[in-house]
């Protein structure tokens, strides 16, 4: 027997499941947690989620994720620029 949610809670399941790694079991546990928190903590989250959104970007240089032009990596004046990581993902 399944258990039907609220629209707005099955809805909030829903788009927690499709995280990386987040089965519906853990959508599920990180909806109520959600649901149980505080509002002003849930717009903190909630906000956090956008402000990475819009400030977050690729370093023109290496395309490291960064919140400037160029990330801390290839901004460091001791690095050494003649050897590279390369990387699938940040």
């Amino acid at each position: 027997m399944s258990y039907q949610y609220t629209r707005p809670l099955a809805i909030l399941i829903d788009e927690l499941s499709k995280l990386p790694g987040i089965g519906p079991k853990t959508a599920q546990r990180l909806a109520l947690y959600i649901l149980n928190i505080s509002r002003e903590e849930a717009g903190i989250l909630a906000q956090s989620i956008i402000n990475a959104k819009e400030q977050i970007r690729r370093c023109q240089i290496c395309h490291n994720l960064t919140d400037q032009d160029t990330c801390e990596i290839c901004r460091d004046k001791t690095r050494q620029k003649d050897i590279i990581c390369v990387v699938e993902t940040a």
